[in-house]
């Protein structure tokens, strides 16, 4: 059954250190494969369970290896090629989801072993500090007078989540979601950059990637593609809802292992990794970066993430991306 589990329910740090009932343990280093560069979300993510996995000797050495490319395609073939050897982990976000739904890539994540869905990330808009543009309404506004007005910059790939999401506002807006200017980067934090240095009109990425440059006044949040408002130093953000634009935009992240593990091994990764993202040590991470902890085993996630690729199969095949 689907847990969602908020921050109040983190369980104790000290729960992470018992071990798993599984008859199975790491026996050499490990391998976390992100399929971005280092800086953005995925690699926060990836960094802050090797540092917990590691601190609480669910394994002795855990190496995080990034492969950027491909809309994430390039770390999980890396990833397919070490059948049965559940020393491979591969990290994504749901991006990757939609490089599979798109037809894109030679892996699928039929040609991995689901472990554990562990995170929602509700992405925001932000624009230049001085930008003229001051709420998701003068978003619309400008879609509907001329779609190719403004450039929209994300990560990591063409289709994914984020460019929905864009698509999505376009099409409320009366728009051709194809004629938007969509410029797609290797990581959310170089969005950011080119947003604060004004070579992109509007940037969609995580609260984490951008709220740096928000904080220094080189960029401005105007909006939460969150059903709520983040809490803390978000607060006072409204999200699209709020603003009379009926949209979400979500990014979801993943652990996956090589195809033929057996399922001591899944169980094993499925338990350690579920209580690392519970633990006392990433709760200030979970609040830094605005992440909402949502739980979903191996035993449900295959079919979780089946009904995902076709909701994301109708929405490309409506942009054009087919």
């Amino acid at each position: 059954m689907r847990a969602i589990v908020t921050l109040m329910l983190l369980l104790p740090a000290f729960a992470l250190a018992q071990e798993p009932q599984a008859g199975w343990k790491p026996e050499r280093p490990v391998e976390l494969i992100i399929g971005a560069a280092p800086g953005g979300a995925n690699d926060r993510i990836g960094r802050a369970i090797q540092r917990v996995l590691q601190e609480s000797k669910s394994v002795n050495t855990l190496n995080v290896v990034n492969k950027p490319g491909g809309g994430q395609a390039v770390a999980f073939a890396y990833l397919a090629s070490h059948p049965s050897n559940p020393h491979y982990l591969g990290l994504a976000s749901s991006s990757w989801l939609t490089t599979v739904a798109a037809g894109r890539g030679t892996t699928s994540h039929r040609d991995v072993t689901p472990i554990v869905k562990m995170l929602d990330e509700y992405q925001v808009f932000f624009v230049k500090a001085d930008s003229p543009i001051k709420s998701a309404r003068d978003i619309v506004d400008r879609l509907k007078q001329d779609p190719a007005s403004l450039s929209f910059g994300f990560s990591t790939a063409a289709g994914n989540p984020l460019h929905i999401s864009i698509a999505t506002l376009a099409r409320q807006a009366g728009a051709d979601p194809k004629k938007v200017k969509a410029v797609v980067f290797t990581s959310g934090s170089d969005t950011a950059i080119q947003v604060a240095g004004g070579h992109l009109d509007v940037g969609v990425q995580s609260p984490g990637s951008a709220y740096p440059l928000a904080e220094a006044g080189r960029i401005r949040i105007i909006a939460v593609g969150a059903p709520r408002r983040h809490p803390g130093s978000l607060a006072n953000i409204p999200t699209l809802r709020e603003q009379g634009v009926e949209v979400d935009a979500n990014v979801f992240y993943t652990v996956f292992g090589p195809k033929g593990m057996t399922p001591a091994q899944t169980a094993y990764w499925d338990e350690v990794i579920s209580r690392a993202v519970q633990s006392e040590q990433i709760r200030k991470d979970t609040q830094q970066n605005y992440w909402t902890i949502d739980l979903i085993g191996h035993r449900d996630l295959p079919g979780f993430l089946d009904r995902e690729i076709e909701n994301y199969r109708r929405a490309l095949t409506e942009m054009g991306l087919m």
